[in-house]
């Protein structure tokens, strides 16, 4: 019955956040990480509460899988679908990587929702057809966690009772600024390090996302409210993920990830470091729980059982989080990629490079 009630409250707490009105800041950075994970959540429910009995969209599965910030053995292979993509549809002869920025520290970029859609039937185009696909595939997955929601409501065995989601309103119609570069100022180096560069910018997005919440939620409380509750379900998977992926860089990229780390005195390699020996074990036990265990303690549980033998378990662990890690990885993330001093092209330079390109396409027939 755990599994159920956790799972419920998974669906809760993330179309509260999917149903964010009246924020131009999610609009453009942080609705793309809350995509991933309510697909990675109805994945999971289907599949271990309802053994895959309910048809849901292929296109949630192909989501849910990036999960991970990094392909064994296809990082490069990820990388150039990336670049394939941003070129096909911005061209190679203008700036064609899209950034975001909130007073000189990067927050995010086109390539997150470029990876986390790249197997999906949405790309490799943004046509309108495209978009309009794009839109209704939300509309199937607000159907689908309907639907979920009612059956987990009927297997609770009366337990829980359905109520209409709540709706979240954060007034902030102040967008990120926004600034395009070329990919070959961006991408600079060899195959390694525009994988390490790549991974890096992934990472950057989750983290960014877990700190804008933290912000923005109504945390205040001794309660365990939906609010708490789904800012730590999301900051332990990716906090996981993010130093997972960090983690990965230093073992298996050694050679130009150390070059890196050396040249900001080993910042990485204490955050990681501190991270193992602080909280890293008690958040890979919380991210596991994206698995729901019929028989075993599921995550809703495991809170209650925490904050019974310490009120402010929750408060210290986001605390902790979100200041100790993720701040102080974003920062150095945002320090290496540089994005706000690089070159932008003016307007002029953009029209008349684009000119040149279709003129030299025309003489060439």
């Amino acid at each position: 019955m755990s599994a159920i009630h956790a799972a419920y409250y998974d669906l809760m707490g993330m179309s509260y956040l999917l149903r964010l009105q009246k924020n131009q800041k999610n609009n453009a950075v942080h609705i793309f990480p809350l995509a991933r994970d309510i697909c990675l959540i109805i994945y999971q429910i289907n599949k271990e509460l309802f053994d895959d009995s309910i048809s849901i969209d292929p296109n949630i599965k192909k989501i849910r899988h990036r999960v991970k910030l990094y392909e064994k053995r296809d990082n490069i292979k990820i990388y150039n679908r990336i670049m394939d993509f941003h070129i096909n549809q911005f061209g190679n002869d203008i700036d064609n990587l899209g950034f975001y920025l909130k007073e000189g520290q990067l927050v995010g970029s086109t390539i997150y929702p470029t990876y986390i859609f790249i197997d999906t039937d949405f790309f490799p185009d943004l046509s309108q057809e495209s978009q309009i696909d794009l839109k209704s595939f939300f509309v199937k997955v607000g159907e689908t966690i309907n639907l979920l929601k009612e059956k987990l409501v009927i297997d609770s065995n009366g337990t829980l009772k359905y109520s209409e989601f709540p709706i979240f309103v954060h007034n902030d119609e102040k967008n990120y600024r926004d600034k395009d570069i070329h990919d070959s100022v961006f991408f600079i180096g060899e195959a390694e390090e525009k994988i390490i560069i790549t991974r890096l910018i992934l990472s950057l997005q989750e983290a960014s996302t877990c700190i804008w919440l933290y912000n923005i939620l109504q945390l205040n409380t001794t309660e365990l409210n939906l609010d708490k509750y789904i800012l730590m379900r999301l900051s332990s998977i990716k906090i996981d993920e993010v130093m997972d992926n960090i983690k990965n860089m230093n073992k298996f990229l050694k050679g130009k990830f150390t070059q890196i780390d050396e040249s900001y005195n080993y910042e990485f390699s204490r955050l990681i470091s501190d991270y193992d020996k602080d909280i890293g074990e008690e958040c890979r036990v919380l991210r596991n729980m994206i698995h729901y265990n019929k028989n075993d303690v599921n995550f809703l549980d495991y809170l209650h059982i925490k904050l019974a033998d310490d009120s402010t378990y929750i408060d210290g662990l986001l605390n902790k989080i979100i200041n100790n890690y993720m701040e102080p990885l974003c920062l150095l993330i945002t320090n290496y990629l540089d994005v706000d001093n690089k070159r932008s092209m003016n307007d002029w330079e953009k029209i008349s490079k684009r000119l040149y390109s279709r003129l030299s396409g025309i003489l060439r027939r």
